[in-house]
């Protein structure tokens, strides 16, 4: 380019005469425009060889987004193939184990129903034994004897050991006074008015609210029932509670109680879910097989109401639970049903032990946790509890508040629940409210029934029935389980089991 424009200057200059300054620039601006066309057209190949890398490129990833989804479905057909293999391979066992537990359980309750059975025989044999009738100076040379061998055979029976595989049946106190609810009236007319009272469903109930400090919003209702005698008289669940245990007669009690909670439940989440209930139930209901059986089915035909549904029990009770009794809130926990302990005496409560049970609610009386430390039974300031159950995810309530100042105390120790007649006194529930209750009547529940609230224990029972006897009675145990596969281990066991009993 540059021997180009001199020569063109060359010639310019002596052919064209043109004088040199203007045969100079002639010569520079043809270079110029030489050197721009030149740029320009080196610019234009780089760009075309640019275009065709990137479409190279584009179509190399194409083929490597559907190399990559092709591998994809490859490993996840792999795992789907590994996780049933997995399944199949594992389903017989975890069903023979679930086999095995079960016959286990089963066994260990027949072999209560068959010492209670035992016990009970022995029991008739000696009272109904004849007495041994004698000329009158034979009685008197033998009755030494006679008197020795009675003892000796009292002693052997006090010495012998008791197998029990639930809790002890409660002896009740004869001699401790009734309360001034039932007047003039014996033990035995008491426990009668009392179950003429859940026969005839001549009962009420109550709730009363649980309030949040210091807003004073309403979060809970404790429901309680609250028996009617034949001439009006009301009866509080601290008059009949304990001659109803001593008798018998809380599962039917309980059960139509629940039964009524459902209903209260689902009018209360139609209007506020961020309102519940706590259901108060004994731990004598809760031991009853039957009850327990059918706890489990009509809760589980109820899951919906498993967030605004709470079960109370009293402390005693709690501490007093059974390994069947373990298993029993473990099915409703599983379910997601949470519990509430009540009643509670002292303060000697381990909160991780409650929550892995659970519990996720403990009301205790304002008295007890504005008394000091050694009085409360506690090894730490009454201060400091809400905060400790609070770090296991237990509400802690106070109740019994009667009076402003005892709120502002209450505030200080961070407790953010409250319940007491200061916010509202335990009222009666509506009819209107409780007019879809269905009525407790012997049988097993029928899941069309269950799902509308209804658990049914038989009235005619006086006592509670034991496990094993329901196991006996009802051919199964607990809530029913998903068909078996046959065959095996589990029924050879089985059939020795039936053999046996």
């Amino acid at each position: 380019m540059v021997a180009i424009a001199v020569s063109v200057a060359t010639l310019a200059y002596l052919v064209a005469n043109v004088e040199a300054g203007f045969s100079a620039a002639i010569a520079f601006g043809l270079l110029l425009a030489m050197v721009i066309g030149h740029l320009g057209a080196q610019r234009s190949g780089d760009r075309i060889v640019v275009e065709a890398r990137l479409v190279d490129l584009t179509r190399s990833t194409g083929d490597m987004a559907h190399d990559l989804a092709e591998l994809a479905r490859r490993v996840e057909r792999f795992e789907t193939l590994a996780m049933d293999k997995a399944r199949a391979a594992t389903e017989p066992i975890a069903e023979e184990i679930g086999e095995l537990g079960a016959l286990v359980k089963q066994f260990a309750e027949t072999l209560q129903v068959h010492e209670a059975a035992i016990v009970r025989a022995s029991a008739a044999s000696a009272q109904l034994a004849p007495p041994v009738e004698l000329e009158p100076p034979q009685a008197v040379a033998d009755a030494p004897a006679i008197a020795s061998a009675e003892g000796h055979r009292a002693q052997r029976a006090a010495d012998t050991p008791r197998l029990r595989l639930g809790r002890p049946d409660p002896a009740p106190d004869m001699a401790a006074p009734l309360p001034q609810a039932f007047g003039a009236m014996s033990r035995a007319e008491a426990v009668a008015a009392i179950k003429a009272a859940i026969d005839t469903r001549r009962s009420d109930l109550y709730l009363q609210p649980i309030v949040t400090l210091p807003q004073r919003k309403v979060r809970w209702y404790q429901a309680s029932v609250r028996l009617r005698g034949a001439d009006g008289d009301l009866f509080l669940p601290a008059d009949y509670g304990a001659l109803a245990e001593a008798a018998g007669l809380l599962p039917t009690l309980d059960g139509e109680t629940l039964g009524r909670c459902i209903q209260v439940v689902r009018r209360l989440t139609s209007r506020n879910r961020d309102v519940g209930l706590v259901c108060d139930l004994s731990g004598t209901s809760l031991a009853d097989a039957a009850f327990s059986a059918e706890l489990v089915a009509l809760l589980d035909a109820n899951r919906a109401l498993a967030g605004s549904l709470i079960l109370g029990f009293r402390q005693e009770a709690v501490r007093n639970l059974s390994p069947l009794d373990i298993e029993t809130l473990g099915a409703l926990s599983d379910m997601g049903f949470r519990f509430a302990m009540d009643g509670v005496r002292d303060l000697r409560i381990e909160p991780r032990d409650l929550a892995e049970k659970g519990f996720r609610q403990v009301r205790v009386s304002a008295d007890l946790v504005m008394a000091r430390s050694a009085d409360a039974g506690t090894a730490i300031h009454p201060a400091d509890l809400a905060g400790l159950f609070a770090r296991y995810g237990i509400d802690f309530v106070v109740e019994g508040i009667d009076g402003e100042p005892l709120v502002v105390d209450l505030l200080d120790y961070d407790v953010k629940f409250a319940q007491g007649p200061l916010f509202s006194p335990a009222r009666p529930v509506r009819a209107e409210v409780l007019s879809e209750a269905i009525p407790v009547a012997p049988g097993p529940v029928p899941a069309a029934r269950a799902s509308r609230g209804e658990l049914r224990v038989d009235p005619r029972s006086t006592e509670p029935q034991s496990l094993g006897a329901a196991a006996l009675a009802h051919g199964a145990v607990g809530a029913p389980r998903a068909p078996r596969r046959t065959g095996g281990l589990g029924q050879g066991l089985r059939a020795l089991i039936r053999e046996r009993t």
